[in-house]
């Protein structure tokens, strides 16, 4: 008889449990605007790593370098009297181009400049 009792204060527990929709409604929201904001922090995060990402190639792109590799070159093809130091002035451009990963070459008729992300070539 007391098993018996002990089944039924089960089962009324149950259905108690089972009969309480205002509370199931409560998690199942509850899991809805967890699951919203866990997936707004993850967009964010995704556009944050795209911002420092593209930011990085903004520094790392070497304008101002091929402008003044670009007026050398252009210097060097319109006075003759530089021409015959074109090699020694190339030699230096090489080697400072190379300390920071470039390569750089000039020529009277050709301007190379490559680094793993750009290529640039004028006269090619």
């Amino acid at each position: 008889m007391a098993s018996m009792r002990s089944k039924l204060r089960l089962r009324a527990s149950e259905k108690r449990f089972i009969g309480n929709e205002r509370g199931q409604v409560i998690i199942l929201f509850s899991l809805v605007v967890v699951s919203v904001i866990a997936s707004l922090v993850y967009l964010h995060a995704q556009n944050i790593a795209a911002g420092i990402e593209s930011s990085r190639t903004m520094l790392a792109y070497p304008k101002e370098e091929m402008r003044n590799l670009r007026e050398i070159w252009n210097e060097m093809r319109k006075n003759e009297s530089l021409r015959p130091l074109l090699p020694e002035i190339n030699d230096q451009i090489q080697i400072l181009c190379a300390k920071k990963g470039w390569v750089c070459n000039l020529e009277v008729n050709k301007l190379e400049f490559k680094t793993v992300e750009v290529e640039y070539c004028e006269g090619c």
